[in-house]
C-alpha cells in the first residue's frame, strides 16, 4: 500500500535535482556570457586624416593612430583607455561614451578633453579635444600642440583627404550629438 507514496516522493526528489541542475547551468551560463561580454576589446585604428584651419591657407594630409582598450561596464558607460598619435605628438586619452539626446539606449560616439599637467603649477590644463564615432570609424581632434606648431586653430579629421571630407566628418558628428 505504500507503493504510490514512494513513487511520489521519488518524483519530487527528481524534480528538485533537475531544478538544482538547471539553476547551476543557468548560473554558469550567466558567468560565461559576462566574461565574454565584459572582456576589454583591443582597438587599433589608423586613419588617413586631414588637418585644416578655417582662417589659413595651410592644410595638410596627416596620419592619425588610435590605440587602446574599450571596457564595457554593466552601467553601459563604456570607456576607452589608450593613446592618440598625430604628427609626432602622442597623448594619453580616456574616452567616455556619449548618449543620444532623448534616447537613453542610443550612443552617438565617444569624447574626451585631452589634459596635460602644467610642470610649473602641477595643475592639469585642457590642451585638446577628441571625438570619435560609436564604432571608431571617424575621428575629430583639436590639439593645442598642433595649433602652436603650425600657428593656427586646426581641426584634424579622419578618414579624410581634403577639406570637404573633413568638414563632412564634423557635420556628421554634430548631427549625432
Amino acid at each position: 500500500t505504500l507503493f504510490p507514496y514512494t513513487t511520489l516522493f521519488r518524483s519530487i526528489n527528481m524534480d528538485r535535482a533537475a531544478l538544482k541542475a538547471s539553476i547551476v547551468i543557468a548560473f554558469i551560463g550567466m558567468i560565461l556570457i559576462s566574461v565574454i561580454y565584459f572582456r576589454p576589446v583591443s582597438i587599433e585604428r589608423n586613419y588617413g586624416g586631414y588637418m585644416y584651419d578655417e582662417n589659413s591657407e595651410f592644410n595638410k594630409s596627416i596620419e592619425i593612430k588610435l590605440v587602446g582598450k574599450l571596457k564595457k561596464k554593466l552601467s553601459l558607460n563604456y570607456e576607452f583607455t589608450g593613446s592618440i598619435e598625430v604628427d609626432g605628438i602622442k597623448e594619453k586619452v580616456i574616452l567616455k561614451r556619449i548618449w543620444a539626446k532623448n534616447n537613453i539606449f542610443k550612443t552617438t560616439g565617444y569624447n574626451t578633453f585631452i589634459e596635460t599637467q602644467n610642470s610649473k603649477t602641477g595643475q592639469y590644463e585642457v590642451t585638446g579635444t577628441l571625438n570619435t564615432s560609436k564604432n571608431f570609424n571617424e575621428i575629430l581632434i583639436r590639439l593645442g600642440e598642433i595649433d602652436k606648431k603650425y600657428n593656427g586653430k586646426f581641426n584634424i579629421c579622419g578618414p579624410s583627404s581634403n577639406v570637404k571630407e573633413a568638414k563632412g566628418i564634423i557635420t556628421n558628428m554634430g548631427k549625432n550629438n
